[in-house]
């Protein structure tokens, strides 16, 4: 099962449409290490395993970006949770582990 097959049409031609930008953010030099900006701070940073923090420049960019999904800054776009088909096991005592607090 694909991305493509959980989301209806529209939402996902938004998320593709979204995803594909003009493609200034990836610099790559034959032979060189990829690097890409850092989506926060824009600075070039070298996107492989020498660098714990990729795609950030460092951990003060990560730690950013993290905050901002923290304060629903940024989100994924779609219904709530409880809307789903299975959102009635949100509230089941049975499964304590899924039970988030009401808002």
């Amino acid at each position: 099962m694909s991305l493509k097959d959980l989301l209806s049409p529209e939402l996902y031609d938004e998320v593709v449409h979204d995803a594909h930008d003009s493609g200034e953010a990836i610099v790559k030099i034959e032979g060189q290490p990829l690097k890409v900006k850092c989506p926060i701070c824009k600075n070039e940073t070298v996107y492989d395993a020498s660098n714990p923090y990729r795609p950030f420049c460092s951990e003060k960019c990560r730690l950013i970006d993290l905050g901002a999904w923290a304060n629903d800054e940024r989100v994924i776009k779609g219904r709530p949770v409880d809307e789903d088909e299975d959102g009635e096991l949100l509230n089941d005592p049975n499964l304590r582990k899924y039970n988030f607090p009401k808002e």
